[in-house]
């Protein structure tokens, strides 16, 4: 006996962005494991060498997470009031980080000693970093200075000074010992020279300088603030790029894939990811709460955001699928699935063995199962329940192509109460303008209109969906008509710049006046009467 086929229920094509191999490569990103914080995080870093340790700044602490087990590790209290900017040393085994106090400690982070103690700056100290090659310290502080520091003895060793506003953020540079950059709210970006002590090259960004990133030559550098990311060349000061990929102030910025992409978040709860050799957009990561700062892993092992809901801090830790632990895992199910290893590592297929292969029965939908049975009013009950039809219509609308392919579509319909038709009638109001849908419902609703036209005065409960049927295609006729009118404006410019176009060989009289013959028997036949036109006829003239 030959099987049921089922219904294809294909879903209709949508609009979606072309794959790329960006796309791919970020979507493997496992689900996020969120830590909740009770103050918004400040400032997210990760140690350049493995473990890869990372910084988490938070309130007056900082907690070092490890990043395979996402737990904290170690956490440095040694603030009185918040902490800000945690940052790791080039080879791990320091950590520096400001304060709100000015103060500026170093700690030797896996024994939680405090090491140095700076103090020589008037305001909050928001950014630090260490200078490459040096023992020496940066710091960018509220004050509007910079400070270079010896760590063998807590000395200054020159202070950079020509900002009007708060340094926020601010950097050394991985190309140069000597060469500093340092960003603020007076909307400017200057590039410093410690030999000097003096600004080389001031740069206008147009907004509050939020973060900075140079690129490893030192040649170029990137700043973010306001709702655009600007890509600055470092020897003649000109702008290379500009990139306004956000709605909302971007706050943060990062390298991955070895330097290769750029990333970028903001307060409108999006990072952005940019190739760094066209700066076009590659891929969008969206997150739950406003971004307020992140970090990637070397071989961007993990994706660390830090962001604020509610008042509170969040964090979130992406890690990225090991193929080859995911193969293992699948192959060992697989083997754990098959039979044959249960028995006997052993076994053997020989030739002359008959192997009997396993034939599962297909479950088929309630409505397949009415339809093989010939019971069309049934499948149609059963493809208007609300869960079909408010999450997948497009089944609803292949089993009405059943229905009208075996000639049941009508049978289904008839016969209906008040109670069992208006799910029916609701379903096609709602989609009867739907483009990929409209061709299929406008044959049922020409069935219904033939069916319970006449029956309208005994049932005035009908009267109010059928009214509201009316109306979206008297909706819809206008829409239409606007589309012709357009559509003759379209052809006149076209024939009016190309004089060796062919006229077109309908006009668009003929196609107004031909539209609203179509749309007045329609609405016609939905006004009821005993002579309803036919399913087929009202059809025709509507496609």
């Amino acid at each position: 006996m030959a099987s049921f086929k089922k219904t294809l229920t294909r879903a209709y094509q949508k609009s979606s962005t072309k794959a790329t191999p960006d796309i791919a490569y970020w979507k493997k990103l496992e689900f996020p494991v969120t830590v909740k914080e009770f103050t918004a995080i400040d400032y997210v870093d990760v140690s350049p060498v493995d473990p890869y340790y990372i910084a988490v700044t938070s309130g007056p602490k900082i907690d070092i997470y490890h990043r395979q087990a996402t737990q904290v590790w170690r956490t440095i209290t040694r603030f009185q009031r918040l902490a800000y900017g945690g940052k790791f040393k080039q080879d791990g085994q320091l950590l520096l980080a400001g304060s709100e106090d000015g103060q500026v400690k170093l700690f030797n982070y896996k024994q939680k000693q405090l090491l140095r103690l700076f103090k020589g700056h008037e305001g909050p100290t928001h950014r630090v970093d260490f200078i490459p090659n040096l023992p020496q310290i940066v710091t960018f502080s509220d004050d509007k200075t910079a400070i270079v520091w010896d760590m063998s003895d807590e000395s200054r060793i020159c202070t950079l000074s020509g900002h009007t506003d708060f340094i926020r953020a601010g950097m050394a540079s991985p190309a140069s010992e000597n060469i500093l950059l340092s960003g603020s709210y007076d909307h400017t970006v200057k590039l410093w020279d410690t030999r000097t002590a003096s600004s080389v090259l001031t740069v206008d960004h147009g907004a509050p300088v939020e973060s900075l990133v140079c690129f490893p030559s030192g040649g170029v550098f990137v700043s973010a603030g306001g709702c655009e990311v600007k890509v600055w060349d470092a020897i003649a000061g000109r702008l290379l790029s500009q990139l306004s990929q956000h709605h909302k102030t971007v706050t943060c910025l990062s390298f991955a894939s070895d330097k290769k992409r750029l990333m970028s978040g903001s307060l409108d709860r999006h990072v952005k990811i940019y190739d760094v050799e066209t700066y076009s957009l590659v891929h969008t990561i969206d997150y739950p709460a406003p971004v307020l700062c992140m970090a990637v892993a070397p071989g961007d092992s993990t994706l660390v955001v830090g962001m604020i809901s509610s008042g509170s801090g969040l964090m979130s830790f992406q890690h990225r699928r090991n193929p080859d632990t995911t193969t293992d895992s699948l192959s060992s199910k697989e083997k754990a699935a098959n039979i044959r290893s249960t028995l006997s590592e052993d076994l053997r297929i020989m030739p002359e063995d008959h192997v009997v292969q396993y034939a599962a029965n297909d479950k088929l939908a309630k409505y397949d199962i009415m339809l093989r049975k010939f019971k069309f009013s049934t499948a149609l009950d059963a493809a208007m329940k609300k869960f079909i039809c408010n999450k997948t219509p497009n089944v609803s609308v292949a089993v009405f192509q059943a229905l009208i392919r075996c000639g049941g579509i009508k049978t289904a319909v008839a016969g209906r109460n008040v109670k069992s038709l208006t799910p029916l009638l609701t379903f096609l109001k709602k989609y009867i303008r739907h483009p990929a849908y409209k061709l299929v419902l406008i044959d049922v609703a020409n069935i219904v209109i033939d069916v319970y036209s006449d029956t309208l005065d005994e049932t005035p409960a009908l009267v109010l969906p059928f009214t509201q049927l009316k109306d979206e295609i008297e909706a819809e006729v206008r829409l239409s008509r606007e589309h012709i009118s357009l559509m003759g404006a379209i052809e006149m410019f076209f024939t009016a710049s190309n004089q060796e176009r062919p006229q077109a060989t309908t006009s668009i009289e003929q196609l107004t006046a031909t539209s609203a013959v179509c749309n007045s028997d329609v609405l016609q036949a939905l006004e009821g009467g005993s002579r309803a036109r036919s399913a087929e006829a009202v059809l025709v003239e509507v496609s």
